[in-house]
């Protein structure tokens, strides 16, 4: 029996994971300005919490560390950061484009290893290939064009979303339909 044999169990994932990004393309699509600006309060509240955590701690650890000053400098940066993202969002805003393009290009490349890996075990996995393909193209124009404009890009990312939770959700059923078979066989 090989690994693979257990990959249909997994199907929901697949199937939770597509209906996220379709509701993630939705709310992008139609509310885009708020998505932004929830995405930057998000990374704001985060870099803030972390950096007084570790600032916590380090403190905490200051006798019983001889490297608890590291410790301290990661959370007055997680500290800093959050402050830049609240007093510049423009910057953040770019820094969140390229995060999306890296995450695009690194799912794009899974993408097309797993339609490659699947393509022996599942008829059709031609669509999760070409997923991969967009999603490396995508991430590869944002990259190359951040001056596009931020919110253009948002609409581009609720269209990938759409695309990307359609195949998933398709990924899953077929999925499933190979689990079936595999309990009735």
């Amino acid at each position: 029996m090989t690994p693979n044999t257990h990959l249909p169990l997994y199907w929901p994932v697949f199937m939770m994971q597509g209906v996220a990004a379709l509701i993630f393309s939705a709310v992008t699509w139609l509310l885009p300005q708020a998505t932004l600006g929830a995405l930057i309060a998000i990374f704001a509240a985060f870099f803030m919490f972390d950096g007084v955590s570790r600032v916590w701690l380090a403190l905490k650890q200051k006798d019983s560390s001889p490297y608890w000053y590291l410790t301290l400098i990661a959370g007055a940066l997680g500290i800093i950061a959050a402050i830049v993202t609240v007093a510049m969002p423009q910057l953040t805003a770019m820094v969140m484009l390229y995060l999306i393009a890296f995450w695009a290009v690194a799912i794009g490349v899974m993408e097309i290893v797993a339609a490659i890996k699947l393509s022996k075990y599942l008829d059709g996995t031609m669509l999760v290939l070409i997923s991969g393909i967009i999603s490396v193209v995508f991430g590869g124009y944002l990259m190359f064009n951040p001056g596009q404009g931020i919110l253009a890009v948002l609409w581009l990312v609720a269209i990938y979303a759409f695309i990307f939770g359609i195949i998933l959700c398709w990924l899953g059923f077929k999925m499933r339909s190979l689990q079936k078979q595999g309990e009735s066989g």
